[in-house]
């Protein structure tokens, strides 16, 4: 690989979640702060929404490591279940409860018998599900009933749900009433603004032990950055192939041409040139969801082009 060549001490770009290497961006920042705090505040029902590429996962991993050790844990990586039974038996296997077959209504007593003793032990639960937008009314119903159960004047156990946008059509369902009800939280991944997505660059060639000003040319970087729509996975794709370029052409740099090249075997050539460039919000300009409603932290919405790439 090409760490010797540029001087780093890890692979800069990993091709999964890393949170050594997370870049706080305002977005990101400000759904972890909300999903966080919400978890103290008792709520039973967080929901974070993103279009692919912008972050979910790496969320939910930071989320993993910020909850503490007083607070017990159950990550979902796949929300595609067949029925409840199936949900109920994913949940009980993540808490490291042994396999045990029943019916949906035996499996849910015993994890409601857990959830409960696991309360009185001082550790209430939080499910983190990933990929929320699979889940059925269903499925989603059943996370609502689980976030119902109290012990004392606290919450034994709470859901962080992150998935695409799609799924606010699903919560706003007529028979999703009571869970939209429920949602407390809400916040939005947004892509990174040209500014953050440059930053972002040389934020990750310097925790991987780089000289990055030296590794990348400011022209590299910035058609990196705005060929990548502000989407750190594709980010993370392009900068990745462009270092392995310039590797296998033995430069001392990452030039404008490595980077073009690593662009064009991507397929992101064009979608770069079409790019309009993303501005923070003003301070005192209100954002909303479609239907009026407020929406915690948000930057602007990802371009429709954004979604159709991925």
């Amino acid at each position: 690989m090409y760490e010797a060549r540029f001087g780093l001490k890890r692979r800069p770009f990993p091709s999964l979640p890393d949170t050594a290497l997370y870049y706080p961006a305002s977005s990101h920042e400000a759904a972890l702060a909300a999903s966080l705090r919400g978890v103290a505040d008792q709520e039973g029902l967080i929901l974070v929404t993103g279009n692919p590429g912008t972050g979910k996962t790496l969320l939910a991993h930071l989320l993993l490591d910020r909850l503490g050790a007083d607070t017990q844990t159950a990550f979902l990586t796949n929300s595609h279940f067949a029925d409840r039974s199936a949900l109920l038996q994913a949940i009980l296997f993540d808490l490291g409860l042994p396999y045990s077959p029943g019916s949906e209504q035996m499996l849910r007593l015993r994890l409601t018998d857990y959830l409960l003793k696991q309360w009185s032990a001082g550790k209430p639960t939080v499910l983190i599900l990933d990929e929320a937008h699979l889940l059925s009314l269903d499925l989603l119903e059943e996370v609502r009933l689980l976030s119902n159960l109290e012990a004392g004047q606290g919450k034994a156990f709470q859901a962080i749900l992150l998935g695409l946008p799609e799924i606010l059509a699903t919560v706003r369902h007529p028979l999703m009433a009571t869970f939209e009800q429920r949602l407390a939280v809400r916040a939005q991944l947004s892509p990174l603004v040209v500014e953050e997505a440059l930053d972002y660059v040389l934020h990750h060639l310097r925790l991987a032990g780089g000289n990055a000003e030296k590794i990348i040319d400011e022209t590299a970087l910035d058609v990196i950055a705005r060929a990548a729509r502000g989407l750190p996975r594709l980010l993370n794709q392009a900068a990745h192939q462009a270092l392995m370029l310039a590797d296998a052409a033995e430069l001392a740099q990452v030039d404008a041409e490595a980077a073009l090249e690593a662009l064009s075997l991507l397929g992101l050539q064009e979608a770069g040139a079409e790019r309009e460039e993303v501005h923070p919000p003003d301070e005192n300009e209100s954002q909303l969801m479609d239907d009026g409603r407020p929406i915690l932290g948000l930057l602007p919405t990802e371009p429709e082009q954004a979604r159709r790439a991925m």
